[in-house]
């Protein structure tokens, strides 16, 4: 949820009769003004932050525990807008896009520093140093990316199959089984095109390589024993007849990924 420029003015408008704290919110974060480079620093966590949750905005120029408009609003000064957008998208991993804009006030330096986070689309968001948050409420709190990771993966929605295996390139891969992978193919699929490529092309027709990368998927059916081994210590793999071609009709049959889900591919 990102709060349009009438909300944001409507929250300041408060300041007459609350203080900054009071008005913060899951989406609405104030922070004082101390210096560009600061405040900067402090705007990459909260983007982080906020970009793990539902998106929000952080507004810099606003003391947190200071009733009265005049007294809590002093201002930002000294910055550079452009600095700020291409500061944040860089420091930001994965990185992302924010809006950073000025929002016109009589009081302190006349200007508020307003930073818009979208939702992420690709989480977990954290910063260049490593940290990771997730705005629960009114707070950032600690994140673990692996375990946030794993949530992902059982809820369905991040695709663990397609996602690049760590440390594994194509050497790791067994020619033995994308041979059994072929003639399988050519027994209940013989005019099919896949038969015509050559073993990488035959291996991205698959799946089991995306983007020039081994897919979690491509290891746990081309791998080879010792890949496998160093990325998936506790993978498993069970025969099943499905009545049809699978790559998967071969040693490691129904091959299971270590969070438990099942890995399958069917050629076109």
């Amino acid at each position: 949820m990102i709060l349009t420029r009438d909300d944001i003015l409507g929250a300041v408008d408060l300041l007459k009769w609350r203080v900054a704290d009071n008005l913060e919110t899951q989406w609405l974060e104030f922070k004082p003004w101390s210096d560009p480079k600061t405040c900067m620093r402090e705007a990459v966590e909260y983007t982080a932050c906020f970009a793990n949750a539902d998106g929000g905005v952080i507004v810099f120029g606003v003391a947190d525990k200071v009733i009265g408009r005049a007294a809590a609003i002093h201002g930002a000064t000294g910055y550079d807008l452009n600095v700020w957008r291409r500061g944040i998208f860089a420091a930001v991993r994965p990185n992302l896009t924010v809006e950073v804009d000025e929002l016109d006030v009589p009081e302190g330096s006349g200007k508020l520093l307003v930073v818009r986070v979208p939702k992420g689309s690709s989480p977990p968001y954290g910063t260049a140093d490593g940290l990771f948050k997730v705005r629960v409420d009114k707070n950032c709190m600690p994140l673990d990316p692996q375990e946030f990771q794993k949530i992902r993966i059982r809820s369905g929605s991040l695709d663990w199959c397609g996602e690049a295996a760590e440390n594994v390139n194509m050497s790791d891969l067994d020619p033995v089984e994308a041979a059994r992978a072929r003639n399988m193919l050519a027994r209940v699929r013989p005019s099919s095109e896949l038969l015509k490529l050559p073993d990488r092309e035959f291996h991205i027709g698959l799946g089991a390589i995306r983007d020039g990368r081994v897919t979690n998927a491509g290891l746990l059916l081309f791998g080879q024993e010792k890949a496998i081994a160093a990325v998936c210590p506790q993978h498993q793999a069970t025969r099943r007849w499905f009545g049809t071609f699978l790559p998967l009709t071969m040693p490691r049959v129904l091959a299971r990924s270590p969070c438990g889900g099942k890995v399958s591919q069917t050629p076109s």
